[in-house]
């Protein structure tokens, strides 16, 4: 039975690397539109976002629904026909995060990993709802107490719903499988920040309930 396990989470896991790893933000637009993100973007980066900006609206919400799937369906796979719990979840969690920011297929130089973050947690749905928590904080510091840069805001998130979830979330190993994989990302913005002066500013929605409530 452990044999059996053991197994199961390595292949599991390699799976979640290599579908990780697959660049759909750099590979879509290269193809259908001709443009490189990584050289039009400031940061470089390979990821949704920048597709947005630079192949549109369409081109880019695909890229990011893509990089969401590519994680969660391995570690809902792993879950769910695997039966993947407890330690082996932390391997299994966070290689499709690693795939997509060290991907073997552009010589280990991925994107920063967010969408596949989110990805890896919701995969984990039926054993937690820890993606909510991430989720509930990044629409904080991205639309209602704005911070500077992106990627600053994006690491606060993440900082702060870990710290949160060790008192909202049950799973012991769950939270270690939510820190190794963010972890990752945290790493990358770290090496690879949007260079923009750091601040914070409030969001249209709180300025408009200001405004509301002065009049």
């Amino acid at each position: 039975m452990k044999s059996v396990l053991l197994t199961s989470w390595i292949f599991y896991s390699a799976v979640g690397f290599f579908s990780g790893a697959v660049m759909y933000s750099y590979w879509i637009p290269k193809v259908f539109c001709k443009i490189d993100i990584r050289k039009t973007a400031a940061d470089h980066n390979p990821g949704g976002m920048n597709a947005i900006h630079a192949a549109g609206m369409g081109i880019g919400l695909l890229c990011i629904v893509l990089d969401v799937l590519k994680a969660f369906i391995p570690v809902l796979l792993a879950v769910k026909v695997g039966g993947i719990r407890e330690i082996q979840l932390i391997p299994v969690t966070a290689a499709p995060v690693l795939g997509h920011v060290f991907s073997p297929f552009l010589k280990f130089r991925g994107g920063k990993g967010i969408s596949s973050l989110f990805g890896a947690l919701l995969g984990l749905w039926s054993l937690s709802k820890i993606v909510l928590l991430l989720l509930v904080f990044v629409v904080l510091f991205k639309f209602i107490i704005v911070i500077h840069p992106d990627s600053l805001s994006v690491g606060v998130s993440i900082c702060i719903s870990f710290l949160f979830s060790l008192f909202q979330e049950q799973s012991f190993f769950v939270r270690v499988a939510f820190l190794a994989a963010s972890f990752i990302v945290v790493l990358k913005l770290a090496f690879n920040p949007n260079h923009e002066k750091a601040g914070v500013t409030l969001g249209k929605p709180l300025l408009r309930l200001r405004a509301h409530r002065s009049n």
